[in-house]
């Protein structure tokens, strides 16, 4: 059961609700984290719900978030683990310790290094295009693209990669690219023939970078060199989401 529901008043036993921000208008998420989770339950075939309208999480702040039998989870890998626990689902096959090693480390590469570029291409760099991406209310637009360009600079600052310049920037993250399509090489998905857990985070970066990243170097890349990685994102997107482009942003019909 797959429910997109904007909000959710009962949820049966065993149904988890994935609390996140709306879908997105190029991309089922504009949020790399959220898509890593919803590709993660589809994949390990678990019933859900999405709520829209507690994108936060109260205590936490962060998104997204699930509720289960009445309890609250954040950060998505945590996520991950407490589900696979207790649904009983184990989404690694036969993937050797050192396979899950380089899967851990490319999840980290991804969320902790290429993420920044990302926030970087979004909300600084290309924010006047933001409002093509995902729905944001002319007021909220106008508000953001006056405050999030300086936000994220200090945040990127923080964190370090702001620190460099563009073009410095746009070739690390080249890097990280150049690097993961060296990884998957020839492979149907991460680790061989099957999907694996570590999919749901590679797919949750990539299908931004393709579909939610327009103009960017980034996506530049993958369509002129990195074939192998656009050919991944089709593949996962015709396993997982056959119904893609129903579940994008649709504008309510005018009365």
């Amino acid at each position: 059961m797959h429910n997109s529901a904007n909000s959710v008043k009962v949820t049966p036993k065993d149904i988890v609700t994935l609390h996140c921000l709306g879908r997105g208008k190029t991309v089922p998420s504009p949020s790399p984290f959220v898509l890593k989770l919803e590709t993660f339950l589809r994949m390990a075939e678990i019933d859900y719900q999405i709520d829209t309208k507690k994108p936060f999480n109260p205590k936490s702040g962060k998104t997204p978030w699930i509720t289960l039998n009445g309890a609250d989870l954040t950060d998505t890998q945590i996520i991950i683990e407490h589900l696979s626990k207790n649904f009983e689902k184990d989404l690694w096959g036969e993937a050797t310790s050192e396979e899950r090693a380089i899967a851990r480390m490319t999840r980290l590469t991804l969320e902790n290094h290429f993420y920044w570029g990302m926030v970087h291409w979004r909300w600084v760099k290309s924010i006047n295009t933001i409002g093509n991406l995902m729905p944001i209310p002319v007021i909220k637009l106008t508000v953001a693209k006056l405050v999030m360009p300086r936000k994220m600079k200090h945040a990127l600052n923080v964190q370090g990669l702001g620190r460099y310049s563009y073009e410095k920037m746009v070739e690390f993250l080249k890097e990280d690219l150049r690097n993961l399509s060296t990884i998957l090489g020839q492979k149907d998905f991460w680790l061989g023939i099957a999907p694996m857990e570590i999919d749901c985070t590679i797919f949750g970066f990539l299908a931004q970078v393709l579909w939610g990243m327009p103009g960017s170097p980034y996506e530049k890349l993958l369509k002129d060199e990195l074939f192998n990685l656009e050919e991944y994102c089709n593949r996962m997107r015709e396993k997982y989401y056959s119904d893609f482009s129903e579940i994008l942003y649709q504008p309510a019909a005018k009365q």
